[in-house]
């Protein structure tokens, strides 16, 4: 022991060196002396003051047996080919480090830990050792989430992701027959662009109706009323002509943009076109409306009297006749019973008579998406109103059974949602504040006229927390931290970018607020103390125009403030 100290202590290294090469909370550094002599230090307590706490004669013919002892058993073999002496000093010698990545068990489970080498000029070998687990998982949790947004989308023809404040858009493309018609992979106007496509592409007889209907306000519009679009049409497709259904959504928390989907239904509109034409029970409400809804009402708008056309047994169960002397008043009735209870509210505001006839005369047709009570569950439908051309005492009402897509595009977007988010805090994590960084850069870029304020916290003592009371416990000390944090700034985002740092963007009422809110935020502190330390150390900076060209300008003003408040803490 005393020896290898004393080796350790006439080399050029000190413990500010150590110090430095811990900057990235290595758990464990060993010093490797020209004689493969060793020392291994350890940070420990709220300082990480380093501590020797191994030492031995040969580094190299003890790492079997503590490989056996300490690494994951599937994991043994693999570190002992990959770390032997010669790979490192082979590494080391050509001017390049030697890593590896592998896992330990830790109180039963395993953890993954990176292993990095580096050489002194005096022959000196380091060795640190970083645990890297929350990383390894977060990094597979958004791979799996990448993997199911991508498994959801093939479906698609081709997806848009517009920008409907620059009318920006990129274009992603599932199918190779609709790849080889030549449409840009990105654009700077989408609406511009989809105007010559449709000229060039679409049926002659569903080119106008597609234009009139892809204008930019009027598609924001019903966007914002009925909260998807749909629209479907016929285009020049290998060859043929092939019918195509666009949807039209709004991503979850997302107001800049719209995603559009394209997909094939060619199949299945010849073929509810061949019912059509060989029966006419229908007729001018299968003129009017697609044969795929469940149930059709023929509505006199004068006596309120209607017919009932059901293509489905179980929608025939509902409480409401062949015939009937009141629509309005018979559906308000009976969705009393028939409707989930959560969308009755909405329901019963929407089908009153007056609402209902003021939209279709302001939009020619609406939209209503809510959940019907069948088989004893609830299943998404949309009820689509229209008053059929040149008829003025009728409407048409029809639903339609959209559970299994709807439950389909919500699992898309709920999985694109998560893969932006935190798993362990829920807030949103690294990849979306990279994705916001961009967008507020964008802008800076344009000259728009902005405000914004930066806020960069970082958790005091958590890697005390989670050497002596364990990572779980870390795990809620990280939670209890980032809940002071969303309780503090309700209207802005906040983002988990590192372990135990966060950052929030302040627009709006909580930029105009900020002095105060900051104000808050250290009374909490200060009633909630940890060891005697505030729980966090935080700094705030404003934009400025005129020295600023990009959001981490203001973010590294904002991290220099949190490490002087960190100071302080320590104090």
């Amino acid at each position: 022991m005393d020896n290898n100290i004393k080796n350790t202590e006439d080399t050029s290294l000190t413990f500010a060196n150590l110090a430095l090469a811990l900057a990235n909370d290595y758990t464990s550094l060993f010093v490797i002396n020209t004689d493969d002599s060793y020392v291994e230090f350890s940070p420990v307590g709220c300082n990480k003051e380093l501590k020797i706490t191994d030492s031995g004669d040969d580094f190299y013919s003890a790492v079997p047996h503590n490989c056996r002892r300490l690494v994951y058993k599937e994991d043994q073999q693999y570190f002992l080919n990959t770390f032997k002496k010669e790979n490192v000093i082979r590494a080391l010698e050509n001017g390049h480090s030697f890593s590896i990545t592998y896992r330990l068990m830790i109180d039963g489970s395993p953890r993954y830990f990176f292993l990095k080498t580096i050489k002194s000029g005096n022959g000196t070998i380091i060795i640190g050792v970083q645990d890297i687990h929350e990383q390894k998982m977060r990094e597979e949790i958004a791979e799996t989430y990448s993997h199911i947004a991508g498994a959801l989308a093939s479906r698609y023809e081709v997806l848009y992701y517009v920008n409907i404040e620059t009318n920006e858009y990129k274009q992603y493309s599932a199918s190779t027959e609709y790849a080889k018609l030549g449409t840009a992979t990105q654009g700077k106007d989408f609406f511009v662009d989809a105007r010559k496509d449709i000229a060039e592409h679409i049926h002659n007889s569903d080119a106008a109706y597609l234009l009139h209907e892809l204008e930019k306000d009027r598609l924001l519009d019903t966007l914002h009323h009925s909260g998807s679009a749909t629209f479907s049409y016929r285009m020049l497709l290998d060859g043929r002509q092939q019918y195509m259904s666009m949807v039209v959504v709004k991503p979850k928390n997302d107001d800049r943009h719209i995603v559009m989907g394209v997909l094939n239904v060619d199949e299945q509109m010849r073929h509810e076109n061949m019912l059509a034409s060989d029966s006419r029970t229908f007729g001018n409400i299968a003129l009017a409306l697609a044969q795929r809804y469940e149930v059709i009402y023929h509505v006199n708008t004068v006596t309120n009297e209607y017919t009932e056309y059901s293509a489905s047994e179980e929608y025939s169960k509902l409480r409401v006749g062949a015939k009937g002397s009141d629509f309005f008043a018979e559906s308000l009735r009976n969705m009393e019973t028939d409707i989930y209870p959560d969308d009755r509210p909405m329901m019963r505001e929407a089908v009153q008579k007056e609402r209902l006839m003021k939209n279709l005369e302001k939009y020619g047709k609406t939209f209503l998406n809510y959940r019907l009570m069948l088989g004893g569950k609830p299943q998404y439908v949309t009820l689509y109103a229209v008053r059929p051309k040149d008829i003025t005492d009728h409407i048409i009402v029809a639903v339609a059974n959209v559970d299994s897509s709807k439950r389909m595009e919500l699992a898309y977007y709920d999985a694109i949602d998560m893969a932006n988010r935190d798993s362990l805090t829920g807030v949103k994590n690294k990849r979306a504040y990279a994705q916001m960084e961009m967008d507020i850069d964008k802008q800076i870029n344009s000259r728009k006229d902005i405000e914004f304020a930066v806020i960069v916290c970082d958790i005091n003592g958590l890697k005390n927390i989670n050497d002596t009371k364990g990572h779980k416990t870390g795990d809620e000390f990280i939670k209890n931290a980032c809940r002071m944090i969303c309780t503090t700034f309700t209207h802005s985002p906040v983002f988990r970018i590192g372990g135990d740092e966060f950052a929030v963007i302040l627009k709006g009422s909580d930029y105009d607020e900020r002095v105060g809110l900051m104000e808050q935020l250290g009374s909490k502190l200060d009633a909630c103390l940890c060891n005697g330390t505030r729980v966090l150390a935080g700094g705030i900076s404003e934009y400025d125009p005129e020295k600023d060209i990009r959001l981490q300008d203001v973010f590294e003003r904002a991290d220099a403030f949190m490490y002087e408040d960190k100071k302080k803490c320590k104090a």
